[in-house]
């Protein structure tokens, strides 16, 4: 869904942005985020500013994917799959690196088998681990070879794989430490200060018939601003021209400001409660399915969508995103019942109430909101609202009874990219059940369409039924930006820059 919050100079209250025409005239694209960027490359990061935006502006992949989820050549011209464990790419001869040195089979091969070799450590390692060997069939002729089928491949290949230049990591893994910080995208990098900026600027040498466009602006420049109200205050004084992931009560107040267009988006990422049936010191109650019934039946989902989160939010009933291959839409029809909350925490011994622990990593009011419901029926819950890196480590470490986290998915419209992340008996997995873990394994393994589907509808009721996840809803992404600037949004959370322009032109 796409909602457009219009303009009203009612609600503007006498705000007033300041015009983009200067940065116009010099062509170049400002943006912030509140994520402190430490490398630029796109495979030792977690933010998807690093991995998707600044990394598709510099580098490319194998095959581009439309936002409808078409595959269209980019430095490969044309695929198949030989069998069901192999790939073979025809790539691209005319294509060059931003320090004018020409584009080769032997970059590719070095890239699949940097990223696939574990001892290297790419962050997340379910997007490379599946890849066995790269290998040259002819001078142009690519061939992966996978350790198992993975029919998914090719949305991995097209979103996350980016092609870096031979040698990249040098014998430090550090970026660029064979001297050569370049790519092969519409942008080449101009300056990068750990955790504070990145400029890229256009590259004239980029490819004509490229699916992302020949460069619109003649740099795009990122800063790290980790406070919200300053990235806003920013917006409106035209420092910058872009900014996403504002909350819902600072958005609305630029709603109403002349020059500034605020959208709310519905994108991929969905929201779950996480619960966390291991043993752990001193006992937890959340190996008792009454318990995790009576904290599912407590939470109010529809109203914290409508009045904490906001448009192009939706209340989901299935641990997946809707479009993804293998999800239900409707896994769970548990609603909003905190006398029913009430009763099945009594039938389970805590009709006095019940303390736990919870964790969560993105929104403080919504963690809130979620604490608020449960201890409304008895359930006092001691909330911590942390990075990513560090509600992980609770969630490792068996520190927590729960966690509200959330997924993206990378962009990937595969179950595989979500499910495979926190239920596959890894260190993530709070469940631990090994029949769901051997489903998602055969899933992603199984080339045959329905056979896939079978085992992965197996796998997201097995974690519906039994509430090792309580579906929340889908995140809303908001952007704010000047209205002079030309910009779409999309499901995957993937702000395609290279394909935004100022409105004029």
């Amino acid at each position: 869904m796409h909602f457009k919050l219009l303009l009203s100079a009612a609600l503007a209250a006498g705000l007033q942005a300041a015009p983009a025409l200067a940065q116009q005239s010099e062509n170049t694209l400002r943006w912030t985020s509140t994520a402190p960027l430490t490398t630029i490359d796109p495979y030792f990061n977690y933010h998807r500013e690093a991995m998707l935006l600044n990394g598709q502006l510099v580098w490319d992949t194998l095959v581009y994917k439309t936002s409808e989820g078409d595959y269209l050549p980019l430095l490969a011209t044309e695929w198949q799959w030989v069998d069901d464990k192999t790939l073979e790419f025809k790539l691209r001869d005319d294509v060059q690196w931003h320090d004018g040195e020409p584009f080769t089979i032997d970059d590719a091969i070095y890239t699949f088998n940097y990223i696939s070799n574990p001892e290297n450590g790419v962050n997340v390692q379910s997007n490379v681990n599946w890849i066995d060997s790269a290998e040259a069939v002819d001078e142009t002729t690519l061939r992966l070879n996978l350790k198992k089928p993975f029919p998914a491949a090719m949305e991995y290949i097209s979103t996350l794989h980016a092609i870096l230049p031979e040698g990249f990591f040098g014998d430090t893994g550090q970026a660029g430490a064979n001297g050569r910080l370049v790519g092969t995208g519409p942008y080449e990098l101009a300056e990068f200060v750990q955790g504070d900026r990145i400029r890229v600027e256009a590259f004239d040498g980029y490819f004509a018939d490229s699916p992302k466009g020949m460069p619109t602006f003649d740099a795009v420049v990122y800063r790290t601003i980790p406070d919200v109200s300053t990235q806003i205050a920013e917006l409106l004084s035209g420092g910058v021209d872009w900014i996403w992931r504002v909350p819902p009560d600072q958005a609305e107040p630029m709603s109403g400001v002349p020059g500034i267009t605020v959208s709310a988006d519905e994108t991929m990422r969905i929201s779950f409660l996480s619960m966390n049936l291991r043993d752990m010191d001193g006992g937890n109650p959340m190996q008792d399915m009454k318990v995790r019934e009576a904290v599912a039946w407590a939470i109010d989902r529809q109203t914290i969508v409508d009045q904490v989160i906001g448009e192009g939010s939706t209340v989901i009933n299935s641990p997946c995103f809707r479009t993804q291959f293998g999800c239900i839409e409707d896994a769970t029809d548990i609603g909003f019942d905190p006398e029913k909350a009430k009763a099945l925490l009594a039938e389970a011994g805590y009709e006095d109430g019940m303390e736990v622990r919870m964790t969560s990593y993105r929104s403080r009011e919504w963690t809130e909101a979620v604490a608020g419901y449960l201890a409304n029926v008895g359930i006092d819950v001691s909330a911590s609202v942390l990075d990513y890196a560090n509600a992980r480590e609770r969630v490792v470490n068996n520190q927590v009874n729960m966690m509200l986290g959330d997924w993206g998915s990378y962009g990937v419209n595969d179950v595989s990219a979500l499910l495979n992340n926190f239920f596959t008996l890894s260190e993530d997995d709070m469940a631990q059940d090994e029949a769901v873990a051997e489903a998602l394994k055969t899933a992603a393994e199984t080339a045959d369409p329905d056979a896939r589907m079978e085992q992965y509808q197996f796998a997201v009721n097995e974690i519906a039924d039994k509430l090792y996840w309580y579906p929340m809803w889908t995140h809303p992404t908001i952007y704010a930006y000047s209205s002079e600037l030309e910009f779409e949004s999309h499901p995957d959370e993937n702000p395609r820059f290279f394909m935004a322009k100022w409105a004029d032109e």
